[in-house]
């Protein structure tokens, strides 16, 4: 008759620290989102809450605020950089991510995400670009942000704007502290029920919008490298959920386009 072998208390104080041991190992070691995941994100796709943006250049006393501003409303991995330019009676203010990190509006590598145009009649028109193509809105005339930009800067060949350099690390700063904060779970609510309604609301202009040359040769780009396991793009309603499978059986997964996302990317862990 074969002997059932005793566990000593040491035996089991091993298993236990073991055990407690693995589990971090085995949680940091999850695999991160696949790519069609994250790039059905919000913020890798492009879009951007065109409502929050104009309501963004209504209220801004100056171009360092409404730079500051976009980007605390925009999702994704890249800093919304602005140009504005002079045509004519013609102001146009543009706002491009910096998809290639120069620190500087690249047409060629860089994606516009909108533009406002004003015209002879002071008149303003919020158009959406790319991703956000499916928007047009117009709000009348008033002085708003291009009033303070003309007069800060008139020149005898008209005006021109750009983000200067030296704010990009200072805008970068201020992004990172603003999405470690309650006021970044607040917009992205507001975010989710934007695209939501605008999906409903848009249908097929929505969901067919064309990302432009630049987005697509991002996404490809990421996906080759791989740095988009490392994104803090794509997070949504469920704070609180960082496993696939978790995510998976609520309603909307890890689908991006219209605030369907839970949670894709990292979890920061002080928005839990």
């Amino acid at each position: 008759m074969s002997r059932r072998t005793k566990m000593t208390r040491p035996s089991m104080a091993a298993l236990a620290s073991a055990a407690l041991l693995a589990g971090p190992v085995a949680a940091a070691c999850s695999p991160g989102p696949t790519y069609e995941d994250w790039a059905a994100t919000d913020g890798a796709s492009g879009r951007i809450n065109l409502d929050e943006v104009q309501k963004a250049f209504k209220d801004s006393e100056g171009t360092s605020d409404f730079e500051k501003r976009v980007n605390e409303i925009y999702e994704g991995d890249g800093i919304v950089l602005i140009r504005a330019q002079q045509d004519g009676e013609t102001l146009t203010l543009e706002g491009w991510e910096d998809l290639d990190g120069s620190k500087a509006i690249e047409d060629a590598s860089d994606d516009i995400l909108f533009s406002i145009v004003r015209d002879h009649d002071r008149q303003h028109e919020l158009r959406g670009h790319g991703s956000n193509g499916y928007y047009r809105s117009g709000f009348g005339g008033g002085d708003f942000l291009f009033t303070y930009m003309m007069i800060s800067a008139l020149s005898p060949r008209g005006y021109y704007y750009s983000t200067p350099v030296n704010r990009y690390g200072t805008m970068q700063n201020n992004r990172t502290n603003y999405r470690s904060s309650a006021g970044y779970r607040s917009q992205v609510s507001k975010n989710t029920s934007y695209f939501s309604k605008q999906k409903s609301f848009q249908g097929s202009k929505y969901t067919n919008a064309t990302k432009s040359t630049a987005r697509n040769s991002y996404l490809n780009s990421q996906k080759t490298s791989g740095s988009f396991k490392s994104s803090g793009t794509g997070v949504r309603s469920s704070w609180g959920s960082s496993s696939r499978t978790s995510a998976s059986r609520s309603s909307g997964g890890f689908r991006g386009g219209g605030g369907g996302a839970r949670i894709v990317g990292f979890v920061r862990p002080s928005l839990r």
